[in-house]
């Protein structure tokens, strides 16, 4: 697989899952954990860390602030 996406629910429990994408990931973590509540840490393909914040399996957009 291409990329390691760290996954980690409320409690601290964290958990590795490879993909090839981000959609294949939240596809497979939703089929998991349909109800999923913590956030998931990845570096993309530029080398940039992202965190994606998920509340009750949907994902929270945060609004970026200058």
């Amino acid at each position: 697989m291409r990329y390691e996406y760290t996954v980690t629910k409320e409690g601290g429990e964290a958990e590795i899952m490879r993909a090839m994408s981000w959609k294949k990931m939240l596809k497979s973590l939703l089929l998991k954990y349909p109800a999923f509540s913590g956030w998931c840490t990845y570096i993309n393909k530029h080398g940039h860390v992202q965190v994606k914040n998920f509340t009750n399996g949907k994902l929270i957009y945060e609004r970026k602030r200058n």
